[in-house]
């Protein structure tokens, strides 16, 4: 029985599609997310930062997304990991930065200049201040710190 040319060629298209569904995911602007390269100086991944002294890379794993923010000499200063509605920090890099979460608010400092430095579709990553005061904070739409 002799298959027709046209199965073959649909069934090649069918097969090639599927590496497709195994993609990674991305940070809601159609930007994928990394596989791995966490923690690193110069990670291997997209620099989704809308500020030019920040570098922020996206990773996913298990479901889960992480967000590096590394200083412009490549210095991790905060990791924030994300699923849902869930936000919570990584004990990484050499920073002691404090980090507003929505769930745990922090106070940023009197008078400090607001910084968006990545925005995504579920949140965006604010800097108030600057130095060992400078607050990080994850802002959901609606809510403030």
């Amino acid at each position: 029985m002799r298959i027709p040319r046209i199965v073959g060629v649909v069934g090649v298209v069918i097969l090639a599609s599927v590496p497709m569904v195994g993609m990674a995911q991305s940070d809601g602007h159609g930007t994928p997310l990394a596989k791995s390269g966490l923690g690193r100086a110069q990670p291997i991944a997209v620099d989704l930062s809308l500020d030019p002294q920040w570098h922020v890379y996206g990773f996913t794993r298990d479901g889960i997304s992480y967000f590096q923010v590394n200083d412009f000499v490549g210095r991790v200063q905060v990791i924030i990991g994300n699923v849902d509605d869930a936000f919570w920090t990584l004990p990484a890099g050499e920073s002691s930065a404090s980090v507003s979460l929505p769930r745990q608010r922090v106070r940023p400092p009197a008078n400090a200049a607001r910084a968006e430095i990545y925005r995504g579709s579920r949140f965006s990553l604010v800097l108030y201040g600057h130095g060992n005061d400078a607050v990080w904070s994850v802002e959901v739409a609606g809510q403030q710190p």
